[in-house]
């Protein structure tokens, strides 16, 4: 048996028939049931609520972790970057200073973009 090509196998008569029936099929299938979507309009909406209530709690959370993670992969976020000329317990001071106030300009700024 020669093998054919795609292109021939395309334009045989076996093909063309299987196509047609295909076709059929696929119509009879689109009655009124096909695209039915099985659950009723109160069933989503209650999902949907469900999902929101669990999640609603962990959002700022999500966010907050987000941007710490974020915040972690630039140097100038880097604690080691961040020198002062007092001694340790001032340069902490000073870092945690730092670093919490821009991550609170990040949330601010995120948040109001969720919020627009």
């Amino acid at each position: 048996m020669k093998n054919r090509t795609l292109n021939e196998i395309r334009q045989s008569k076996e093909y063309q028939q299987a196509k047609g029936h295909a076709a059929v099929a696929l119509e009879e299938l689109k009655g009124e049931n096909f695209y039915k979507n099985p659950f009723s309009h109160a069933d989503v909406d209650k999902t949907v609520e469900t999902i929101v209530e669990k999640l609603d709690g962990h959002m700022y959370d999500l966010i907050f972790q987000a941007v710490c993670d974020e915040m972690n992969n630039h140097y100038v976020f880097d604690s080691t970057e961040y020198l002062t000329q007092a001694g340790l317990e001032l340069f902490e001071d000073e870092w945690f200073e730092f670093y919490h106030e821009n991550h609170g300009r990040i949330m601010h700024k995120l948040m109001s973009k969720i919020t627009n």
